[in-house]
């Protein structure tokens, strides 16, 4: 049925400009014979630099003929064509469930209705995952709330249980035990209510014009005595001052998440480089380590939620949850973090910053 609709449009098409090539021979022809009859009746030839200039000027407007019959001819198509494109690209940039006019029975008209088709299904598809989107949020949530009454009696019979009797050795081993894996269902809900809040945008940024490269410095000294601690050679690259606007305590949330992710799953002896930069467009905070091929062949998708790369062996702590919380937090500053392999088995994470010119935010 399209490859038919089509085949009619360029039929169409070929019809136009047969049309038109027509028209523009009967005017050459025209033009030709009144030339010749001129001279004939003048009982004169004409020198060979006025035959050509003559042959040319003809030419060309034969050429300006056919030019504006086409156009005069294609102007409707043309505008239908150009009308099209228009709320096409409206339709691209988010604006779904918008239709465009149809008229006639051409296939440009069948073009709109499959345009028109398209629009609606993009809305019905996108308000329905949003749906299970916010069906999910609140999964999240009554999880949470459901599982924190439970915990919070565990932890309070523990620390009555600690209270009220002493402990062989190897019940304090036990106790223990418990007493860690509560912490870390605790943290883990923690968690679950910090990406519920921050997928329903629920968490309001508190910019302020920060200095990017302080804070970087900073946070290295902290977790400094971590890497060294693990065997670690951290290399250090950060441009003096650099300032963005940015929420500082969600922006150290993001970079601890990716500091202590390097500290899982960096290859013991590999070098980790941190490098901070301001390039044409953005200020770019990248931190690249060595890794697992196991991990290299899972970057697309690091960031999905709870996804962990040594999950079935449960070798490396965690959740899974934070690469993706600071993904989150990026786009909640306009900015983006990605991942990509950088040669061999070398990971590089790059939050980019946007760099408002006209605010003069990025410098002093």
């Amino acid at each position: 049925m399209r490859q038919r609709q089509w085949d009619r449009l360029l039929v169409k098409l070929i019809g136009i400009i047969l049309t038109n090539a027509l028209i523009a021979t009967i005017a050459f022809l025209i033009m030709g014979y009144s030339i010749s009859m001129y001279y004939i009746r003048n009982e004169t030839t004409p020198e060979p630099l006025t035959s050509n200039l003559a042959f040319l000027s003809v030419t060309f407007i034969t050429i300006i003929v056919f030019v504006i019959g086409f156009s005069l001819m294609m102007r409707k198509t043309l505008r239908k064509i150009t009308y099209l494109s228009s709320e096409i690209e409206q339709i691209a940039s988010g604006d779904l469930g918008r239709t465009v006019e149809v008229e006639g029975r051409d296939e440009l008209a069948s073009l709109g209705q499959s345009v028109n088709w398209m629009s609606k299904q993009l809305q019905h598809l996108f308000e329905k995952e949003r749906a299970h989107e916010e069906e999910r949020n609140q999964l999240f949530s009554n999880l949470s709330h459901d599982l924190r009454t439970p915990l919070t009696s565990i932890r309070g019979y523990l620390q009555l249980l600690e209270s009220e009797r002493v402990m062989t050795d190897v019940e304090r081993s036990h106790f223990n035990v418990l007493n860690e894996k509560t912490a870390q269902l605790e943290q883990l809900l923690d968690q679950l209510m910090d990406v519920n809040r921050l997928y329903s945008s629920q968490v309001m940024l508190l910019k302020h014009r920060m200095n990017i490269s302080l804070l970087t410095t900073q946070l290295v000294h902290e977790m400094g005595p971590l890497f060294e601690e693990a065997g670690y050679r951290v290399s250090v690259n950060v441009q003096p001052d650099l300032y963005i606007e940015a929420d500082q305590d969600q922006l150290i949330r993001v970079f601890q998440n990716l500091m202590s992710n390097a500290l899982k799953y960096a290859t013991p002896d590999g070098p980790i480089e941190l490098t901070l930069v301001e390039r044409d467009e953005y200020v770019s905070w990248q931190l690249c380590n060595e890794t697992t091929p196991r991990t290299l062949a899972s970057i697309d998708h690091l960031f999905d939620r709870t996804y962990r790369v040594d999950a079935s062996r449960g070798e490396t702590p965690g959740d899974g949850l934070g690469l993706s919380i600071a993904r989150q937090i990026m786009l909640l500053h306009e900015g983006m973090l990605t991942a990509y392999a950088s040669g061999g088995n070398r990971i590089c994470f790059e939050a980019s910053f946007p760099i408002k010119r006209g605010s003069d935010a990025n410098r002093t």
